[in-house]
């Protein structure tokens, strides 16, 4: 238990934090080691249209700079 990995976390008075990491992980359970995570893609709700998938928000972003470009080239 003593030679485990420890936490790479830091506290509040901003020393390390002394917990030994979950295995596999760079957190101990208190700092965020212990849940992997929400699911990703049909594990994790019911979709219908996919308009907050990462690729849809990223092809949103997209347009919008490629229009915001367009649009300051015509105001010059």
């Amino acid at each position: 238990m003593r030679a485990a990995v420890r936490c790479g976390a830091r506290t509040r008075s901003g020393k390390p934090c002394l917990c030994p990491a979950i295995r596999r992980r760079a957190r101990c359970r208190i700092h965020g080691g212990l849940s992997p995570g929400a699911p990703r893609g049909e594990g994790n709700g019911k979709f219908k249209d996919g308009y907050f998938t990462r690729e849809a928000v990223k092809e949103r972003k997209w347009v919008r700079d490629l229009i915001d470009t367009y649009a300051k080239e015509k105001d010059k």
